[in-house]
């Protein structure tokens, strides 16, 4: 299915805003951030949004920020748009992240998914970690993870999950730390002693088991 789907690095404006229709459509509110944001994490921190065109038509869009100095590639959004849903398309985009050429350098995709046991969505929730798994992906345990709050709401609980390039059963704590700090200060935009950050990296075991 990806043989006649031209997948390139947004450079345009039009393809730009052809990304970010597809996001728009495909997010809740709660996992949206404001497109000013988007556009500042692409302009300062080197982050890359992704079309995927069929036949010259959009139909998928993805975000990936490569972990400053570290082998990890951050996947920050990945949807296709609606009428072209139920194809294969994002399964076969995700077991494919490492031929791209900008994942050349990189081992490990971490990325975050809602907690399949809360919210009033559990069957969707539990839908898009089994289209996650069915690409290879695991969760990392032992521990809890959190968005940011935004907008005076409270913090999402979310499960980080995490694909590579071997069939990895473990990872040290102290990698996966670096990770989360990197995402909240570059891609979050918060500091350092961010409350709901240090919460989480203080609760990080030195030794993660992946499931």
């Amino acid at each position: 299915m990806l043989d006649n789907v031209n997948i390139s690095e947004v450079k345009s404006e039009e393809d730009f805003n052809n990304g970010i229709n597809i996001y728009e459509e495909a997010f809740p509110p709660g996992e949206k951030r404001p497109v000013d944001d988007i556009k500042k994490n692409i302009e300062k921190n080197h982050e890359k949004m992704f079309i995927g065109k069929q036949n010259g038509n959009p139909v998928m869009f993805v975000m990936l920020w490569p972990v400053n100095d570290l082998d990890f590639l951050f996947l920050d959004y990945i949807a296709v748009r609606k009428e072209y849903r139920g194809n294969g398309l994002g399964s076969l985009f995700l077991k494919r992240i490492f031929d791209l050429d900008d994942s050349a350098g990189y081992n490990h995709v971490i990325f975050e998914v809602e907690n399949p046991e809360e919210g009033d969505n559990k069957t969707q929730r539990r839908a898009r970690v089994k289209f996650y798994r069915r690409a290879g992906a695991k969760t990392l345990t032992g521990f809890k993870y959190f968005l940011p709050p935004r907008n005076n709401n409270k913090s999402q609980e979310m499960k980080l999950m995490i694909m590579s390039r071997k069939n990895m059963k473990r990872f040290d704590g102290e990698k996966i730390q670096a990770v989360l700090e990197q995402i909240y200060t570059h891609i979050y935009n918060r500091k350092s002693d961010d409350k709901t950050l240090n919460g989480i990296l203080d609760a990080i075991p030195d030794d993660i088991k992946l499931e």
